[in-house]
This record gives structure tokens, sequence and C-alpha cells, in this order.
């Protein structure tokens, strides 16, 4: 059996230049609802914490919709693979430290972080765990960490989601996968489901119109949706942890 390589950097700084030049202003009003739910309940979750202006490091930052809500918390150091995704950014005047560049090259100093953000990006990663061990080791230990990331569960059963264009890393998650990920360097707070969504095998089930139908006699909208959130099947995951001491 035949091993599909991930493209290399190049490729992929190529694949997401031409991809925010195409689909980026870095407004909020270009982020799909779902993204936008997932990276505000991060923030929501960060800001509840009671750091008082923390030091903050996004990485995968993109044009930087979420970097400028950051940047109302405390000082932003904000990374992003598209030199293109960072000239949006900055064309913007987002008061942070942007940076394109690669993570796992770039220096940055060892345990400097109160806050780190990581929102839609872990699943376009090629090596999960060294990229996880890179950024546990730039944060303080108590800090606050909120990822962002889809359901593999649920997107693999969405037929609406293609395959990878050229360029593209893809490796999806789910829930327990992305917990084991993280559990030698952070204790998790908190996971939960947003969104749900899937139309394929046993979700043809859920998100049928009859069943909705019925639902709708006993309960509001917004009860349904919760209780399939609760259920697993929210097609985003949000996770939010504390770096520990062990690692």
């Amino acid at each position: 059996m035949s091993v599909i390589k991930d493209p290399d950097i190049a490729e992929q700084i190529t694949f997401y230049d031409r991809w925010n030049e195409s689909h980026r202003t870095g407004l909020l009003s270009d982020i799909s609802k779902e993204i936008r739910v997932r990276g505000l309940r991060v923030l929501e979750h960060i800001r509840a914490s009671g750091l008082q202006q923390p030091k903050i490091l996004e990485v995968g930052c993109g044009t930087g919709w979420l970097t400028e809500a950051l940047c109302n918390l405390g000082p932003v150091t904000a990374i992003d693979l598209s030199p293109r995704a960072i000239e949006i950014a900055q064309a913007r005047g987002i008061n942070a430290e942007l940076i394109a560049g690669d993570f796992y090259q770039h220096e940055f100093q060892k345990q400097a972080y109160d806050a780190g953000v990581c929102i839609e990006t872990l699943f376009y990663v090629s090596d999960q765990p060294a990229f996880l061990r890179k950024f546990a080791s730039l944060m303080k230990p108590g800090a606050i960490v909120g990822f962002s990331t889809i359901n593999k569960f649920i997107y693999e059963r969405s037929s609406d989601i293609g395959a990878p264009e050229e360029g593209q890393v893809r490796h999806w998650l789910s829930k327990n996968e992305t917990r084991k990920l993280l559990e030698p360097y952070f204790d998790i707070l908190l996971i939960e489901t947003l969104e749900p969504r899937g139309d394929s095998g046993i979700l043809r089930l859920t998100s049928s119109f009859k069943l909705n139908k019925l639902l709708k006699m006993f309960f509001s909208d917004q009860q349904i949706k919760r209780a399939k959130e609760k259920a697993g099947l929210g097609g985003g995951v949000v996770i939010m942890c504390r770096r520990n001491n062990i690692r």
C-alpha cells in the first residue's frame, strides 16, 4: 500500500498565498459562520479566564480576523505560513507582532506566553506531535490555550467537503485523537462540538427533514441544536486547555 506524501513547505506556501489572495480580505465577513463561531468561542473562554493583559501567541493567524480581537486582551504575537495572509493583516493595521514563516523553524522565546490560540490549523499540519510539542514549549506553566478544529467523524460524512487541493495538507482528527495528542502537555478543561452538520451515513437520519420537523413540535431550534452539539454532532470542536508542568 503506497503512502501519499504531504506537499512540501514551498508547495503549501504557494497554495495558501493563492488561496488567501482569492478568498480573504482580513474582515470577519470573509470567514464562514462555522469558523467564526469556533474562533469567537475560544476568544470568549480566554477572556473569561481572568488573565490580565496576557501575552498571547496565535499560530495559524491567517489574515488576522481573530488576531485583532485578541489584541484587546493583551499583546499578541501571530504567525502564519502564508506571506500573503500576513500582508493582508499588516495592511489592516493590526496592532500585533505579525510573522510570515514556518512555525517549526521560527525561533521563539521558551515559556514566554500566558495564553495560546490555534484556530483551524492543527489538521493542516503534517507532523502534529512535533507541532504540539513546540507549541507547548512556548507556553508558561498554567497558560490557557484554546484550539479549534474540525470533527473528523462529521466531516467524513459531509457531502459538501471536497478533496484536498494541490499543495494542501489535510489530516483530520477525531475528538479522542486530538485529546491524546494534547494530554502529554495540557490539562483538558473543556471539549465541545459546535454547529451541527453532515448529511451522509448515519447523519442522514440526524439531519433529515422529517426527524427535525417532528422535533420542532416539542423543542425550539436552539434546543435541538444544543442537543446535537452535546451529542458530539457539531462539525467543529473547541478545546480549552491549561499548560501542565509535566513536560
